[in-house]
């Protein structure tokens, strides 16, 4: 009989985009943990466990629980070396798909100083320095802007440049375009708003692009991800012709 976690981990099960001896690149599904924590609920590590058949697994980088969509994970010691090299060198670009609200008209880079309350698992932004807190840069660029019912939408890409918990989400919420879907940063909300909260159950953000240099045949690797079913059926929604695009 199939136990209650092998049935969890098979309905989170990542999706495989490419994997050799050294590299694996995934995309991980909202709701499953990237690795374990005191909670004990199946997460990516245990996963990739099982797939290698063996303890270890380079964990690179990491996604929030509910964020979805690329990631590459080192196999060997020596891979996964070379891979956060590659990050820390900014050698190793992520670009982020996610739904705002909002009218965002220009492309723009946002610098904010981040400091993460861990108790709470909250983060708070401030444009100036304040102890404790990290720098977290991002490049955010319009894709487009959907106006619905007298709310406006905003599709956006982003280019990180630094990899801070939550950073995007609270970032975007600093700079007044909370993603749709994340009730931990969004303060106000219209009906319409509401409306649409209610047909995703989390922030809407997907990582949609990974480039980096493969960490032994140097060739550069790219992949892109669509969006999963519930982004895509937003925006589906909204790009209906009773609705305006601009």
């Amino acid at each position: 009989m199939m136990s209650a976690s092998t049935k969890l981990i098979k309905s989170l099960a990542p999706r495989i985009l490419f994997e050799d001896q050294n590299i694996l690149v995934l995309s991980k599904p909202a709701g499953l943990l990237s690795q374990g924590e005191k909670t004990g609920e199946i997460n990516l590590v245990d996963w990739l466990r099982q797939h290698f058949g063996r303890n270890y697994v380079g964990l690179i980088h990491r996604l929030d629980r509910n964020t979805s969509g690329l990631m590459v994970i080192g196999k060997r010691s020596k891979a996964a070396k070379r891979l956060t090299e590659a990050l820390q060198e900014g050698k190793l670009e992520r670009r982020y798909t996610a739904i705002l609200i909002g009218s965002l008209r220009k492309e723009a880079v946002w610098s904010h100083y981040l400091i993460k309350d861990n108790d709470k698992n909250i983060v708070k932004a401030s444009k100036t320095f304040v102890k404790n807190a990290k720098q977290a840069s991002l490049t955010v660029k319009p894709i487009k802007i959907i106006s619905i019912s007298g709310a406006v939408l905003t599709v956006a890409e982003f280019l990180l440049e630094t990899g801070r918990s939550h950073q995007i989400r609270v970032q975007a919420a600093a700079e007044g375009f909370p993603l749709l879907g994340d009730t931990k940063y969004t303060k106000e909300k219209s009906e319409i708003i509401n409306k649409l909260f209610q047909n995703i159950n989390r922030p809407a953000l997907h990582s949609s692009y990974l480039s980096f240099p493969h960490p032994i045949c140097k060739e550069t690797m790219q992949f892109s991800d669509k969006l999963p079913e519930d982004m895509e059926r937003i925006i589906s929604e909204l790009k209906s012709p009773k609705n305006k695009t601009f």
